[in-house]
């Protein structure tokens, strides 16, 4: 049985007022749902985030893609992130159901990469899979971190990937300070390495608008509601 070093939680999962019991077990980290199409906000976000930072854990977010404009959900994924973002924040995209394109997927990918500055986790399963055997391209998704979803003894990796960053083995897995069930994590590496890999900053991010040079990516500016300004001329929304 793996180990787990991070959980995923949501608004579904019922924790004490507490997560220092999870940090004592071993648990290195939490990603939390943050959002959901363009108009759901987990409501226990804003609790989750402090007792989080409260235990001494890491902390990230995921938006829960839907089909329809990536870009809103990119924009409002972010702006619902604000008040609990720092350097240290890691954001995932979590893509499981039907009716997106790995385009579209890409597409949300590189908007929350443009807003945050960050590389952007992708969270998937059988959805990728199968959008990959159907034959759809994986070769721009494969350039993220993967953190896959497979309930099994051992994960099978993707067409495109020869790694997972994150895998989650089980979704009735039960941890010290959460009432299962919950969704456990295994990392292959040291706490240290997690640390160093968690936010995605410092990696390559964004492919930059087709109109924008290269160099000029250097001028972003953030202004107003997520609105992305490089050298004067608003490139997002």
């Amino acid at each position: 049985m793996p180990t787990a070093r991070v959980v995923d939680l949501s608004h579904h999962n019922t924790i004490p007022d507490s997560l220092h019991d999870l940090r004592a077990a071993g648990v290195w980290g939490v990603i939390h749902k943050a959002t959901e199409g363009t108009s759901f906000k987990d409501s226990k976000l804003d609790a989750r985030y402090h007792l989080t930072k409260d235990a001494g854990l890491l902390w990230g977010a995921y938006h829960f893609l839907r089909p329809g404009d990536m870009a809103k959900q990119a924009q409002f994924f972010c702006e619902t992130m604000l008040p609990y973002t720092d350097p240290q924040t890691l954001f995932a995209c979590d893509f499981e159901v039907s009716g997106i394109s790995l385009a579209e997927v890409d597409d949300f990918m590189d908007k929350v990469e443009l807003l945050t500055g960050r590389s952007c986790v992708l969270y998937a399963g059988h959805a990728l899979k199968d959008a990959i055997i159907a034959g759809q391209s994986s070769v721009a998704l494969a350039e993220r971190r993967l953190w896959l979803a497979q309930y099994a003894a051992s994960p099978t990796l993707p067409k495109g990937w020869s790694t997972y960053w994150l895998w989650q083995y089980t979704d009735q897995g039960i941890v010290s300070g959460i009432t299962p069930p919950t969704d456990l994590n295994a990392f292959q590496g040291t706490i240290d390495d997690l640390e160093k890999t968690w936010s995605g900053q410092g990696a390559p991010v964004v492919k930059p608008p087709p109109d924008v040079d290269v160099p000029a990516m250097v001028g972003i500016t953030a202004r107003g509601k997520v609105e992305i300004i490089v050298n004067g001329k608003v490139v997002y929304p």
